[in-house]
């Protein structure tokens, strides 16, 4: 008879419903339960966004990077093209080893105040005989070229007749890429490589 009044006692508060104590008290644990997970997922998704962007960051800068000391390995600094060196240099002007009339030339669309015309800014090359216009865009889709900087040594041609000096040449390249798939403020990726000119001949 006990257990009979006690289970008709338990559908008799079932019909009466929750009190609003109880909803207020399941609907906040069920808020915190909804803000929890969606911080989680933001994280995530945050976590994803810098991994990707770092990715892009480096696969960009290595794509650059070859790409240029590609050119400085298989041809030879064009002093000439410059009336003095200094340090450093925003464009770098080369020269095929194997064909000296063709001139292989870099530079980026940066101005002087350090900022390009887009919203992309990007690496410009050049291979011709004569390089003045002739520039070919190399845009990257997910990175922005924020530095280009060369540091030639010697500043004189070493192998120019009656030169005193003997330091074999050698580019250092100074490349800061910029994310344009992460947010804002995010770290930009500085890369650098010195490559020496690996021909050496006296005219």
């Amino acid at each position: 008879m006990k257990f009979v009044k006690l289970l008709n006692c338990y559908f008799v508060k079932l019909k009466q419903g929750f009190t609003l104590i109880e909803l207020m008290v399941s609907l906040g644990v069920l808020v915190m339960a909804i803000v929890s997970a969606t911080g989680v997922y933001l994280n995530v998704i945050g976590t994803r966004e810098r991994s990707l962007g770092q990715l892009h960051l480096q696969e960009d800068g290595q794509f650059l990077m070859s790409l240029i000391v590609k050119d400085i390995r298989s041809g030879r600094v064009d002093y000439d093209s410059y009336t003095s060196l200094t340090t450093p240099e925003d464009e770098l002007y080369l020269l095929d080893f194997l064909s000296p009339q063709n001139q292989v030339r870099y530079r980026g669309d940066l101005a002087s105040s350090g900022n390009c015309g887009a919203s992309r800014c990007i690496l410009q090359r050049c291979q011709a005989t004569s390089c003045t216009t002739d520039y070919q865009n190399i845009t990257m889709t997910n990175s922005s070229v924020e530095r280009l900087d060369f540091y030639i040594s010697p500043a004189t041609d070493p192998f120019s007749p009656g030169s005193t000096t003997y330091e074999h040449p050698r580019v250092t390249i100074v490349l800061r890429l910029k994310s344009l798939i992460e947010k804002p403020g995010a770290k930009d990726l500085i890369l650098q490589q010195t490559v020496p000119q690996r021909y050496s001949q006296r005219r």
